[in-house]
């Protein structure tokens, strides 16, 4: 075969493949867009909105540990506490969808958008969620020697009080705050609400005389329990909790159907692709169903709730949903 004719049969091939070589590009391109590759390649950031040492840091200190375990990169938290959470979600909604920006996102992501005035994200649509990863109850209690026994007692001295029982919670937006919320509304006894930075910081308050009662998540009152320096009266959750059973329900003591609880959730920012949401999803539950990582979660009040991605997806919106209702009926204040 000549060079003229080598020529002509090569144009001839090309023209018959143009079409399947295009087509093949186009799904090559769709496949860069869900396959991770080589990722991690370097360390990973897991962003939160609360102070060090509280519920949400040592959860997602746990997360991380797990998660690196099973990807072999680092996984460093950074902690962004301010407004509610928000500072943190924003950081997060903006950050590149490539998998080296997670969220550990509390609960109280799904209150505090609708208590301010404007946020630069949607709560759902600009997150992709991957896992929750652990539920917990949020508790009533009141320092060991203040006079209240149960919750129902607790409530009577409130009325009587006309609205100066201070009441602590970790601030303005989390699940401790619209605990308390739920609480007054259902019962129309009304609580000083005392707003404090999160951590330790509430329940110490209750224990030294600051205010009269705390709510608060187990971990953070847990050494203070059992020091006999916090006695707790009732538990947000449905039924009582497993590590305190002595401990009765908010519905059973003094608001029937009363159901609030914390969680956290492993997500990233909108677009996250498939594959790293996969790998995601596969080393996470793995870590928690480390024994070490189950009796970490028990210890501290919480238990291990893994899901998959679109489960978690459909449980935020109706998390968003649910306490954005509760903040327009309940007529309670925007912040700017």
């Amino acid at each position: 075969m000549g060079g003229g004719s080598v020529l002509k049969c090569l144009r001839f091939v090309c023209a018959q493949t143009a079409r399947g070589c295009f087509a093949l590009g186009l799904l090559g391109s769709a496949v860069a867009a869900t396959v991770p590759g080589a990722w991690p390649e370097r360390p990973i950031r897991l962003v939160h909105g609360f102070v060090p040492g509280g519920n949400v840091d040592i959860t997602a200190r746990l997360m991380a540990q797990s998660l690196s375990d099973g990807l072999g990169q680092p996984v460093i938290v950074d902690t962004r506490p301010g407004a509610g959470g928000t500072v943190a979600a924003a950081l997060v909604a903006k950050a590149l969808p490539d998998g080296y920006t997670l969220f550990a996102m509390a609960s109280g992501h799904s209150i505090s958008h609708a208590l301010y005035r404007s946020v630069p994200y949607d709560p759902v649509d600009d997150f992709t969620m991957v896992s929750l990863v652990a539920s917990f109850p949020f508790v009533i209690a009141v320092a060991a020697n203040h006079p209240a026994r149960t919750l129902a007692d607790l409530m009577k001295m409130a009325k009587g009080e006309q609205g100066r029982m201070a009441l602590a919670h970790a601030g303005i937006g989390t699940g401790m705050h619209m605990t308390a919320v739920l609480l007054q509304s259902r019962t129309g006894i009304k609580f000083n609400e005392v707003p404090y930075k999160g951590g330790t910081a509430a329940p110490l308050a209750a224990v030294q005389g600051e205010v009269a009662v705390v709510f608060d998540t187990p971990a953070g009152m847990e050494a203070l329990v059992q020091a006999g320096r916090l006695r707790p009266l009732a538990v947000s959750f449905p039924q009582r909790w497993k590590n305190w059973p002595d401990v009765p329900t908010v519905a059973e003591s003094v608001s029937p159907g009363f159901d609030v609880r914390g969680w956290l959730a492993l997500a990233g920012p909108k677009g996250l692709p498939r594959g790293i949401v996969d790998r995601l999803v596969q080393t996470l539950h793995s870590g928690l169903a480390r024994p070490e990582v189950t009796d970490r979660f028990r210890q501290m009040g919480s238990g291990a709730t893994p899901t998959q991605p679109a489960e978690t997806q459909k449980f935020l919106a109706t998390e968003v949903a649910r306490w954005r209702a509760v903040i327009r009926d309940e007529r309670i204040a925007v912040a700017e």
